[in-house]
C-alpha cells in the first residue's frame, strides 16, 4: 500500500443506521484497539491509517448523540 499516505481529494461517505446499530457500532469503535486493525491490516501504515478513519466514524456517532462512556 505504498503512498497510501500520499495527499488525496476526501470522500464522502453517507448511510442510515437505526438507533440500536448506531450505539451498536459505537460500543465496538471504542472497544477496537490499535492491536485489532494492526491485526487485519497488510502493514503498520495500514493499521494507522484505518485508525484515522475509525476515529472519523466514532466523532461522526458522537455528534449525533453515540458516545458511550
Amino acid at each position: 500500500m505504498e503512498g497510501m499516505t500520499a495527499a488525496i481529494n476526501p470522500i464522502k461517505v453517507t448511510f442510515e443506521l437505526s438507533p440500536p446499530e448506531a450505539l451498536a457500532l459505537a460500543q465496538f469503535v471504542k472497544r477496537s484497539l490499535f492491536q485489532t486493525y494492526r491485526e487485519f491490516s497488510a502493514d503498520e501504515e495500514e493499521a494507522y491509517l484505518m485508525l484515522a478513519a475509525v476515529e472519523r466514524l466514532r466523532q461522526g456517532l458522537a455528534d449525533e448523540g453515540f458516545s458511550p462512556r
